[in-house]
Formats: structure tokens, C-alpha cells, sequence
């Protein structure tokens, strides 16, 4: 079969999880290098982009998650061969994530000072960190819009090409941080916020590609709605999805947020150790991320497919392969970890501490990918009230908490803030699973009253 026009149905989990995990691989790397050409200007400047990453992560997360949901409606919608409803869905999705980077867009843009006086900074941090929050986030409607085009090809199948989108976007935006940084080739000097015009300019690029693939490769049809009638047809299944959905990763960002403001008074070592470990770990996230979306894609299709059973057997090879892949990261990471912090610091501080963070994060990150892989695929199939009430219930009032009381109470700094974000994890990662095993997730898809 051309591989043009395979489908979700004729794709092992593999072949549309490789290229997903090499898309966030790309995405990774331009955190890195970021944070690179940051720490080339100070350990200041990377902490003051560090220290904005949640409040942008706010915005992230609402792209993300209707991302998600478009995925699981589609999916669905393609595993029952209801093809009349594609290309409404598409359309809603591209409105409602371009409304909701508009929304942030102002948000981030006219509240910049105040999300840094709110993070308690002070001084040229201060000063950096609203160049930073400013500038990126009046470009992050592009960024939403680049999820919906995202959203449309996975959706499709079609993996390989957000791949390769996003390899480009990493290209530009390393050769936009060289040239803008500190002015090559009669460019303007610009420091931190010239590394966030490059991830705009990326971003567009990146949009751009995918546009042209969806619309001239593929020829995917995309209907925007034409009445409010429409509209609300139209969006309800998505809403149903994404609503709830959203609670989870928002909580997180917020949590996060309120734990990077406890890190902010243990000063900056502190500070730029939590930024350099989050770039170093997050690879195993993103491999984590990149096994959950491949099964949410399949586990999407086969319930629109009535294949339960189907389902199952993906959801547990995903479970597997994402286990042993995160076990075997962790002791890279942790072999090499000295070598690792030398690319960002030659704070020896930063080192010993750091390396207490890693040995942490083999709790946390074996708990994460059982919550992404679990939740994803209970989130694919409809039931996404549960795993938002328990990540809400488990960030605030389990998480929260215990960062405070081991972080600032016991005085333990940054390694108790990682102990209770690290339990958290844990407790999510097995409430899902026995959500998952109870069965209830079957009666909660678009098709299942059909069934």
C-alpha cells in the first residue's frame, strides 16, 4: 500500500510512534539550545526564561489538550468511517485553538510584569524575564494554530510528516538564536528576546510546512463551521473531551508555577538547577509523551472501530515499551550526569545538586509515563472526568503540599520539592491503571450507545 494513503488501521503502534517521539525529540532539542544560548548570555537570563516556562506552559496546555481531544474525536470518527464529520471536526478545531492563542496572546503580552512580580522576582531577572514572557507569548496564537495542523495529521496517520515539521523548526530556530543573540551578519543584537523572536519565526515556519502538506499533499478537507448551530454540533464532542481534560495539565502548570515561587526563595542556584534538570529529564517525558500519543491515536480508532479488545492489547505493549524506555533513559542520564550539567554550567553547585535531582526522578518518571500512557488512552476513549479529577485532587492537595512541607517546612530545598512532585506522580500513574482495568472506559466513546 502507498504510504501515502495508509490510515490509522493499516499503522503499528510503532511506525506512528517513532516519528512522534523524533517530532518531540526536535521540540526538546530547541529547549536545549535555548537554554544554551541563555546560559551564553548568564545563569540569570536562563533562569529568568526558566521562570517564565510555567505561565507559558499555561497557554501550552490548553493547545495541548485540544490537540488531544481533536485527536481522539477524529480517530474516532475515522474508526467508524463516519468521514461526513472529519472535516467539521477539523474546522472546529482550528477555530477554537486560534480563539485560544489569541486569548493568551493578550494575556501573556499585557500581563508580563505582573506574572514577574507575582514569581517574586527581582532586579535584571525581572527586567529579562518580561522581555522573554512578552515577546514569546504575543506570538503564541501561531504556536496554537501549528497544534491544529499537528492535531490533523497524526489524526491522518500521517506522523512521519509533524516529523519532519518540526525538524525544520528546530533548524530555524537554532539559526535564529545564533543570528539574533548577539547580532551576526548585521543583525541587531537582541539577547533573550531574540531567542523568543527565533521560536516565533520557527513556529511560523513550521506552520507553514504543515499547511502546504495538509492542503496540497494530502488534500485533507478542513470545513469551518457556518452557523452558530454548527458551531455547537459541531464542537460538543470536542468540549466534552477537552473541558475536563484540561484541568489536569492547567493544575499541573499551576503547581508548578506555585512550586518554581518556592524555589525562587532558595535563591538562584536553586532556580537555575530546577530549569538545567527539567531540560535534562525532559527527554524521558517526551518519550513518555511520544508512546502516549501513538496509543491514543490507535486505542482512538479502535473504539470508534467497536475493537475493544484491540484497545487493551495496544494500551498494554504501549505500557511496556514506555517502562523499559524510561528505566533505561534514567541510567544513562544518571551514569552521565556530570557531563550532562557541563553542557548548560560549570557551577559545581549546580552539579551536586543536580545529581540528587536525577536520582529522584526515578520515582517520578516511572509513575509519569504509567499517568501519560494510562490516562492518554482513558482520555482517547471519553473517560477524561476521571483522570481529571484525580490529577487536580492528587497536584493539590497531595503534591502541593508535601513540596511545601519537605521543600520549605523540613528545609530540605529543591530535593523535597521533587520528593512530593515525585509521589504525586506515583499515585496518578496507579489510579489510572486501576481505572483503566475496572473496564468503565468502554461505555464512554462517541459510538458506544451505537455498539
Amino acid at each position: 500500500m502507498n504510504n501515502k494513503n495508509k490510515t490509522l488501521a493499516d499503522k503499528s503502534l510503532l511506525s506512528l510512534t517513532w516519528p512522534i517521539f523524533i517530532d518531540l525529540f526536535f521540540i526538546f532539542m530547541i529547549n536545549v539550545t535555548d537554554a544554551w544560548f541563555l546560559s551564553q548570555i548568564s545563569d540569570n537570563a536562563a533562569a529568568a526564561a526558566g521562570a517564565m516556562l510555567p505561565i507559558l506552559g499555561i497557554g501550552f496546555a490548553f493547545y495541548s489538550t485540544l490537540h488531544q481531544a481533536g485527536n481522539s474525536v477524529a480517530g474516532q470518527r475515522i474508526g467508524a468511517k463516519d468521514h461526513k464529520k472529519i472535516a467539521s471536526t477539523y474546522g472546529i478545531l482550528t477555530l477554537l485553538l486560534l480563539i485560544a492563542g489569541l486569548i493568551m496572546a493578550a494575556i501573556f503580552f499585557l500581563g508580563a510584569s505582573t506574572f514577574s512580580s507575582w514569581m517574586g522576582l527581582s532586579g535584571d531577572i525581572a527586567q529579562m524575564s518580561q522581555v522573554y514572557l512578552s515577546t514569546l507569548g504575543l506570538g503564541t496564537w501561531i504556536l496554537a494554530l501549528r497544534f491544529a495542523t499537528n492535531s490533523i495529521l497524526a489524526s491522518q496517520g500521517k506522523t512521519t510528516w509533524n516529523m519532519w515539521s518540526t525538524t525544520l523548526m528546530s533548524l530555524i530556530n537554532i539559526i535564529g538564536n545564533y543570528i539574533l543573540i548577539d547580532g551576526k551578519f548585521g543583525a541587531p543584537a537582541m539577547g533573550i528576546q531574540g531567542i523568543a523572536i527565533a521560536s516565533i519565526i520557527a513556529w511560523l515556519a513550521s506552520l507553514l510546512f504543515n499547511i502546504v502538506i495538509i492542503t496540497y499533499h494530502f488534500k485533507v478537507s478542513i470545513v469551518f463551521p457556518r452557523s452558530w448551530l454548527s458551531l455547537k454540533e459541531h464542537s460538543v464532542p470536542l468540549v466534552k473531551i477537552a473541558a475536563p481534560s484540561v484541568i489536569e495539565p492547567l493544575s499541573w502548570q499551576l503547581v508548578q508555577l506555585l512550586m518554581t515561587t518556592m524555589v525562587v526563595v532558595m535563591g538562584a542556584t536553586s532556580l537555575a538547577t530546577r530549569i538545567y534538570c527539567f531540560n535534562i529529564i525532559y527527554i524521558g517525558i517526551l518519550y513518555g509523551f511520544a508512546i502516549s500519543a501513538g496509543v491514543q491515536l490507535k486505542v482512538a480508532y479502535l473504539m470508534g472501530a467497536n475493537k475493544p479488545k484491540s484497545a487493551q492489547n495496544e494500551l498494554i505493549t504501549g505500557v511496556k515499551i514506555g517502562l523499559i524506555g524510561i528505566v533505561i533513559f534514567l541510567i544513562f542520564i544518571i551514569s552521565f550526569s556530570q557531563l550532562l550539567f557541563q553542557i548548560f554550567t560549570d557551577n559545581q553547585e549546580i552539579w551536586l545538586l543536580g545529581g540528587s535531582i536525577l536520582l529522584i526522578s526515578i520515582f517520578s518518571e516511572i509513575g509519569r509515563s504509567l499517568n501519560l500512557i494510562v490516562g492518554a488512552s482513558l482520555r482517547a476513549c471519553g473517560d477524561a472526568k476521571f483522570t481529571s479529577i484525580v490529577g487536580f485532587t492528587s497536584m493539590w492537595f497531595i503534591a502541593l503540599p508535601l513540596a511545601w512541607y519537605f521543600g520549605i517546612y523540613l528545609s530540605w530545598g529543591l530535593v523535597g520539592i521533587y520528593i512530593g512532585a515525585s509521589l504525586d506522580e506515583a499515585l496518578r500513574g496507579t489510579s489510572n491503571i486501576l481505572r483503566w482495568n475496572s473496564g468503565k472506559w468502554q461505555s464512554k466513546g462517541l459510538y458506544a450507545k451505537k455498539n
